[in-house]
């Protein structure tokens, strides 16, 4: 309530540490301001834009070089990135402070890109899928012509056997007919053989039975030749022509294969068995199977290929799939490798497989569903998961869209939402100052923005109410559930502070144990009209903050603590309470006077008495309920004094006492009788003249 008291201005050290708070309140309200502002980019969102970009960077150099080795223009990407570099150049020179930010612009040089960088990948794509059928083709082709070698290997072998027994067969046949020409020269005996010894031409003659040793035949021509008599040391084929010869006799012990000329192996048509000769050239072999004696290379007809002990000269395999069970080595170099087939869903728009190591080092696994869609990202330093819904009923295209990355100095988590759907997990969260984020860094603690975000202690799965509390943004602590009492200490029989609300439904916080603000001891209870108390252990000895709808400071002990001294409190504008002094040891620039004008203004005021507002007030609002009022001091008792504008309008300003914005609040009432001084002497000094004067 008013009261009409005498004021001085001091500045404590309270004060100076007053502006100092306030100042640093201003600092961190500019700083909220600057974090919600969408036209500025915040500190926060410029550290995370660092890490994005820097990833953003490097997945660029290795999609360039790429597509230079596959020929793919790469302009509009290059063209699209040096804009959106330049850009964010710009605005991440300066990370120690928020920066303007062209929202427009950024989203336009962030989709250009995006869309430059899908062209090129889907490129690069159907580069990829015509190379592997391509290398298809050529493996098939030279499997086919390596059966076609091995079937020719196999005729050529069963040739080559054939006539090795008709040669066999024939010198054979030639050794008889030489010792029959023997037996027919040693002459006739018994009229049974003829000995003819000089040359004899036999025309038109049929001989039945003869045995010709050492005969030699010239030019002559032999319907059919039965040769199962016929003996020779040696038969000459080079002078043998013959259209039909039978050669089941034909016997020999080797047959020259420089003497064989056919003009294909297939002209031999039997089975030519086992071929066994130092080397076997051609220009196309073609065989069913394939197989080396031991069976350690072989090709079969279906062309599957089983090599037991493989070394490819030069260090290099190539194939565009490889299909085994297990891969055993000790080292595996590498481009690219990828786990499992290319997922087979509608939204894989870039081929992704379940598990991809990549070049730059990577680890990449994903995931579809018909909802979302999911990616993690394993690269040196920092793991990253991201989340991209697959559907939206924004108005706007923005797609939800989460990002949760773990770094040695930091673990954030952003929610937000994507322009368009990011199929690709190319885009970076937008929104996530609005929508809201977690970091988590052992150098700033813990750190929650968002207007849902908030800290929750969950009671137990046995609990059949809803147990805890949560921490909302603005820093208040409700309840999570039914619970109404809640305690600090080892349990309900030792605690040391509880609160939360009584069996009368009041608010209060109980303090069980001597609690030191400033070095002030008490203990707090809970009184009603939403007072703030703290008293000693003496019910007497004590204060509080009383709000029963104007705050007000009561301290009965101060009340009953009484002194003869003179008043020396004050409490200036701010509500601070400090003494009130007179000693010179206080003051600066004195000076004394003997001037009676300030008297002679005092005389020109009168007297008024009035009744006090808020007392008034709150009477008029207690009749009105009915209550009786809490305090003494609410009554309608008139006041006697002088009005502070009547001072102002006589000229003693020097005796009001001002609160905010210079307004006046009071009268320096212990200081206003001290003008009379001056006067009174001057009184004083005519009464003594005129007393002389009647003397």
């Amino acid at each position: 309530m008013a009261e009409s008291n005498a004021t001085q201005v001091i500045l404590t050290d309270d004060g100076l540490k007053i502006i100092k708070a306030q100042s640093t309140a201003d600092n961190a309200a500019g700083g909220v301001t600057n974090l919600n502002d969408p036209n500025l980019m915040s500190v926060i969102e410029k550290q995370y834009n660092i890490s994005q970009f820097a990833g953003l960077t490097s997945q660029y150099n290795v999609i360039l070089k790429r597509a230079k080795d596959a020929n793919i223009s790469t302009t509009d990407l290059t063209t699209a990135y040096t804009n959106l570099n330049t850009f964010m150049t710009a605005v991440l020179t300066d990370t120690t402070k928020a920066s303007d930010v062209d929202r427009d612009t950024y989203k336009r040089l962030t989709d250009a890109y995006n869309t430059a960088l899908s062209n090129v990948q889907t490129a690069l794509s159907n580069s990829y899928n015509a190379d592997i059928s391509n290398m298809q083709s050529s493996v098939s082709v030279a499997s086919q012509a390596a059966s076609s070698a091995v079937i020719v290997a196999s005729q050529a072998a069963a040739t080559g056997d054939n006539a090795n027994q008709a040669a066999s067969q024939a010198a054979s046949a030639a050794n008889q007919a030489s010792s029959d020409y023997k037996t027919l020269s040693s002459g006739v005996k018994d009229g049974s053989v003829v000995h003819i010894t000089t040359k004899t031409v036999i025309d038109s003659a049929v001989i039945g039975t003869a045995e010709i040793v050492d005969a030699a035949i010239t030019d002559a021509k032999v319907g059919d030749l039965s040769a199962n008599k016929l003996t020779a040391g040696t038969i000459d084929f080079n002078t043998i022509i013959g259209k039909n010869i039978n050669a089941s006799n034909i016997t020999t012990g080797t047959m020259s294969t420089d003497r064989l000329d056919v003009d294909k192996l297939s002209a031999l048509s039997a089975n030519l068995g086992d071929i066994t000769t130092g080397s076997l050239k051609g220009v196309d072999i073609v065989a069913n199977t394939f197989s080396t004696p031991n069976g350690s290379f072989t090709v079969e007809s279906n062309g599957a290929i089983t090599a037991k002990n493989m070394t490819l000269i030069g260090g290099t395999l190539t194939s565009p799939t490889i299909n085994t069970s297990t891969i055993n080595s000790s080292t595996i170099n590498g481009t690219t490798f990828n786990a499992g087939d290319i997922i087979n869903d509608a939204n894989n728009t870039s081929k992704f497989y379940p598990t991809t190591i990549s070049s730059d080092g990577h680890i990449y696994t994903t995931w579809f569903n018909p909802v979302d869609a999911m990616q993690t990202d394993l690269s040196t330093g920092a793991l990253t998961t991201k989340y991209r819904a697959i559907n939206t009923t924004n108005p706007n295209n923005h797609y939800e869209a989460y990002d949760t990355t773990l770094q040695a100095d930091q673990i954030a988590l952003f929610a937000g939402y994507t322009n368009g759907k990011d199929m690709s997990f190319t885009q970076s969260v937008t929104g996530s100052n609005q929508e809201g984020y977690v970091l988590i860094s052992p150098l700033d603690g813990l750190t929650l923005h968002g207007d849902n975000q908030q800290i929750t202690f969950n009671g137990t799965s046995d609990d059949v109410t809803p147990k805890g509390i949560f921490i909302t943004p603005y820093g208040n602590i409700n309840p999570n559930g039914t619970q109404n009492i809640w305690y600090v200490g080892n349990n309900m029989n030792m605690k040391t502070a509880s609160f939360g609300i009584d069996a009368n439904n009041k608010f209060g916080v109980d303090l069980f144990r001597p609690t030191f603000v400033d070095e002030i001891g008490a203990l707090g209870n809970r009184l009603p009209n939403g007072r703030l108390f703290l008293h000693a252990t003496d019910e007497n000895a004590q204060m509080y903050l009383l709000n029963d709808g104007s705050p007000a400071f009561v301290s009965p002990t101060i009340y009953n603590r009484t002194y003869s001294n003179g008043a020396n409190m004050f409490v200036t504008s701010s509500g601070r309470v400090g003494r009130s002094t007179s000693a010179s040891k206080y003051k600066l620039a004195i000076a004394r006077s003997d001037d009676t004008l300030q008297a002679d203004r005092l005389m020109t005021l009168k007297p008024a008495s009035w009744n006090d507002k808020v007392a008034t007030e709150k009477m008029a609002e207690s009749l009105s309920s009915g209550k009786k009022p809490a305090e003494a001091e609410i009554n309608l008792k008139r006041h006697y004094g002088l009005i502070a504008e009547d001072l102002r309008d006589a000229g003693l300003d020097e005796f009001l006492i001002t609160g905010k914005d210079g307004q006046i609040e009071g009268i320096e009432y212990d200081r206003l009788w001290t003008v009379l001084i001056p006067k009174i002497k001057q009184l004083n000094n005519r009464i003594n003249e005129l007393e002389r004067k009647t003397l």
